[in-house]
């Protein structure tokens, strides 16, 4: 699936917009998964989209922000068994929110108005026993108020497999911000990393982007802002892994490989701008490797004003890439010169629709997070449009500013779709169960509802999005 910015405004006063996009941008490559898999949802791409989280199941409402209790999102996600969580209200979630069983879907994009959001962390048992889990529209905003020396991430998914990450916001982590640690089939995309912590951590400022580390294998991340980080936007030890279109700024470390590596990686299409807190190194590979490495690099961009912007293609040939800020310690015989095709090495891969690295950064700062952006994520927007911005997690108090709670639309048989929807697509609103009829589309009634608010925000964001930069007088 393409998302297509269009332009309007992303709400920032007193700035001029110098320029919008405002026609289909092409696909590099896009390639349906087969039709015997089933994508997690429509746009579902990578390896994570084999998750299918708590489809056939049952739906369960969320109806209150409280932290525990009946009603509340933990108790959602404490019940077992394939579970589809909706919301009825929208606002602040106080407190950690743990996923202890897996065969579930999160659904954030039910939630009327301004969403959910957890001030606290988005936490799994770390167990490879939790697996199959869909988050979608949540953002995540924990306050650390520990002393120093605890390791403390924003998001924390390790040991987890089949895991997609859709459309989600995530900041302020000590350690790192997202924790994929020995996770396997995932993905995250269409997802903004911000503004990591750079106090608290035993070894000092930590702050750090997203790691997937040893013993993990099969992950994408496509279409994801990294923003104010020192490192590890992302690093990735274990291949087969797909990286590509994202937007990484203000960061010192782009993609980073410095664990025993192994395996393949299409690193393709990524966009890296230098902020101001240090120097931009794009590429980081160390001298340690694994059985059967190879890197694929192609049109990735970068934006170092006075040291080099442009595309580079072969880090290792390009003038300036390579020694100047690039590090790469692996010589280049492990550089591949054909990209890797997953969807032919691992069954059910669903390819990732392809964007020109100079067009993605507009269409990411445009609709990549939990929609609509919250203050936070705002901020970091314009950050990177401007230019400015720096490192360290900058609490906010009120985490709803700008945005209005809405009201929940009348669902008489209380199966997770209004009534108006339900007669629209010829169901029953006081019939209770028909939200696990499967539609021709292939999805249960109720994903189908689901995704239809989820394309719908994305619209919403494309169609109020233009890039700004300039003061008025």
């Amino acid at each position: 699936m393409t998302y297509l910015p269009t332009c309007s405004s992303i709400g920032a006063q007193g700035v001029r917009r110098f320029g919008c996009v405002v026609a289909a941008i092409a696909a590099i490559s896009a390639a349906a998964a087969p039709a015997s898999a089933l994508p997690s949802f429509p746009g579902a791409e990578g390896f994570g989209a084999v998750a299918t989280g708590g489809r056939g199941g049952r739906v369960i409402k969320v109806t209150n922000l409280r932290a525990s209790g009946a009603g509340s999102l933990q108790a959602a996600l404490d019940a077992t068994g394939p579970r589809i969580i909706v919301f009825d209200v929208s606002g602040v979630i106080e407190g950690d929110v743990v996923v202890r069983n897996g065969d579930v879907t999160i659904a954030g994009q039910t939630a009327p108005g301004a969403g959910i959001t957890v001030r606290g962390r988005l936490l799994s048992r770390y167990s490879n026993a939790v697996n199959n889990v869909i988050v979608r529209f949540l953002r995540v905003r924990p306050v650390h108020t520990g002393s120093a020396g605890e390791q403390f991430d924003g998001a924390q998914f390790s040991l987890n497999s089949k895991l997609m990450l859709d459309h989600v916001s995530i900041a302020w982590g000590v350690d790192e911000t997202v924790d994929l640690y020995e996770a396997d089939d995932v993905t995250i995309q269409w997802s903004t990393i911000e503004s990591s912590a750079t106090t608290g951590h035993p070894e000092g400022a930590h702050n750090y982007g997203l790691i997937n580390g040893p013993d993990g294998h099969r992950i994408t991340i496509h279409h994801n802002l990294f923003a104010h980080h020192k490192a590890r936007c992302p690093a990735v030890a274990n291949g087969p892994a797909d990286i590509r279109n994202n937007v990484a700024y203000n960061v010192r470390h782009g993609f980073v490989h410095h664990n025993a590596a192994s395996g393949h990686f299409n690193i393709v299409g990524n966009a890296y701008i230098k902020g101001p807190s240090d120097q931009l190194i794009p590429f980081y590979f160390d001298g340690s490797a694994g059985a059967n490495l190879k890197y694929f690099l192609a049109d990735n961009h970068i934006d170092d004003p006075g040291k080099f912007t442009g595309v580079v293609g072969n880090p290792w040939q390009t003038p300036y890439a390579h020694p100047s800020f690039s590090r790469l310690n692996k010589p280049e015989s492990y550089r591949a010169t054909t990209e890797f095709d997953f969807a032919r090495e691992v069954p059910g891969y669903a390819r990732v629709t392809t964007h020109r690295a100079g067009d993605v950064t507009p269409l990411v700062l445009a609709q990549a997070g939990a929609l609509p952006h919250d203050v936070v994520t705002r901020g970091v927007v314009q950050n990177a449009v401007r230019r400015d911005g720096a490192w360290g997690a900058r609490y906010v108090n009120n985490l709803m500013d700008g945005l209005s709670p809405g009201t929940a639309p009348a669902d008489a048989d209380k199966d997770g779709m209004p009534d108006v929807w339900e007669r629209e697509n010829g169901l029953n609103p006081a019939s209770g169960t028909d939200h696990s009829k499967v539609m021709p589309s292939g999805y249960t009634a109720i994903e189908e509802y689901i995704n239809e608010r989820a394309e719908a925000l994305i619209s919403e964001a494309a169609a109020s999005f233009v890039m700004q930069n300039e003061e008025e007088p």
